[in-house]
């Protein structure tokens, strides 16, 4: 059982709406990861600002995102991770 909630868009604080809202502009989608976070604003700030700054790729213009993307889901899959 999870420590704390996963918030939906309609049960999110205030400013926790803004983040999945602007993540949702951003990405298409708000990872779960920032949902949480979005309970504590100032912990999603920062996670917010790591995920645009490591995935996007015209701020980075390093990898492209589908690399990116897959380097995500064979380091997940090596490690274990199911979700």
């Amino acid at each position: 059982m999870a420590l704390l909630s996963i918030p939906s868009n309609d049960n999110a604080s205030p400013l926790g709406k803004t983040i999945i809202e602007h993540s949702d502009q951003l990405f298409g989608r708000t990872a779960n990861a920032v949902r949480v976070a979005s309970h504590s604003p100032k912990l999603a700030q920062i996670l917010f600002g790591f995920i645009v700054a490591s995935l996007r790729e015209e701020i980075t213009k390093n990898l492209p995102v589908r690399t990116k993307c897959l380097v995500i889901l064979k380091t997940s899959t090596l490690n274990g991770c199911a979700y």
